[in-house]
């Protein structure tokens, strides 16, 4: 048997109210690129590398948490400049989450999500 893979596709929910502040994140902040989409709920977003996250838009009261969120699953962001990224994230507002490993810099997204800032092939 062959070892997996874990594919391009990612689901989150996010509340509907989020979601002209998710747009400006994904769209302008991380220049990912908008596909169009099969559904009125669902915003498709490209990044560089061909991975995908869709994001579904529910009423506030179908969401996690911020807590929750917190302690589910972390996700890594790797891009060419993290300290020009960076200063763009905290520009745009994200709050800071902090965490024990002080070499990356990690936030969370509009809706809770929680990423970690890592450079290009940045390793553990």
């Amino acid at each position: 048997m062959s070892r997996a893979h874990i594919g391009n596709h990612l689901k989150m929910t996010l509340a509907l109210g989020l979601r002209t502040q998710s747009r400006a994140f994904y769209g302008e902040v991380l220049s990912c690129r908008m596909l169009a989409s099969p559904r009125p709920d669902l915003d498709l977003w490209e990044f560089e590398g061909g991975f995908i996250l869709g994001l579904f838009f529910v009423p506030q009261g179908q969401v996690l948490s911020v807590a929750q969120r917190e302690r589910a699953t972390w996700l890594e962001i790797q891009v060419a400049d993290p300290a020009a990224v960076k200063a763009q994230l905290l520009a745009f507002g994200v709050p800071e989450v902090v965490y024990e490993d002080r070499t990356r810099f990690y936030f969370r997204a509009p809706g809770g999500c929680v990423f970690r800032l890592a450079p290009l092939g940045g390793g553990i």
